[in-house]
């Protein structure tokens, strides 16, 4: 009996890549299926870049006529890896960015960054007042400059980037501009 074993395992050895690939293809499969997994994480990411956005107005007899850029770069990622794209909440980063160079006897300028939900709903991300005189884009870093958690259930998700942008004179506004951007989808569901 004794040495029926020992032939078997020198029949096996003799086989050689044949019992250790069996043997090594279980714990093979499962590091292919982990790595599989991760990379079908799901999510629904949104992105888009409203590129420079000039405007103009007239901002009383102490200003004048006045221009202004303003920009952002939208980024939602939406990620659930356990329950396929279902999850609450949907991270936003945003960049702004901004060409102040003509602000002078006080005229600052306003802006409201926000996004649009593919159930028709607003969500301010950021409200910034700009009073100094700065070229573009008018601040030091991109990346994520400004980050959110939005609540988003269900299939919600983001559609939109907008950037309302106005000149205050004395705490009044002039010329109120909307710069909308839909954003480029990318489903893993």
């Amino acid at each position: 009996m004794r040495g029926q074993l020992i032939r078997r395992i020198l029949a096996a050895a003799a086989l050689g890549g044949t019992a250790v690939l069996a043997a090594a293809a279980p714990g093979q499969a499962a590091t292919t299926t982990g790595t599989q997994a991760a990379a079908k994480a799901k999510y629904i990411q949104a992105s888009g870049y409203t590129g420079k956005k000039v405007h103009f107005t007239w901002a009383g007899p102490s200003v004048g006529a006045i221009a202004w850029t303003v920009g952002s770069d939208f980024v939602a990622t939406k990620t659930n890896a356990y329950r396929s794209c279902n999850s609450n909440w949907t991270g936003v980063n945003i960049d702004a960015s901004w060409n102040s160079e003509s602000l002078h006897n006080g005229a600052k300028i306003g802006m409201l960054i926000s996004v649009k939900l593919s159930n028709g709903r607003s969500k301010g991300i950021v409200a910034l007042t700009v009073s100094h005189a700065a070229n573009w884009p008018g601040h030091p870093a991109f990346g994520g400059e400004y980050h959110a958690n939005v609540y988003t259930p269900g299939n919600v998700h983001v559609v939109q980037g907008r950037i309302l942008s106005w000149i205050s004179n004395g705490g009044v506004p002039y010329g109120g501009s909307t710069d909308t951007l839909t954003l480029q989808q990318f489903r893993r569901c």
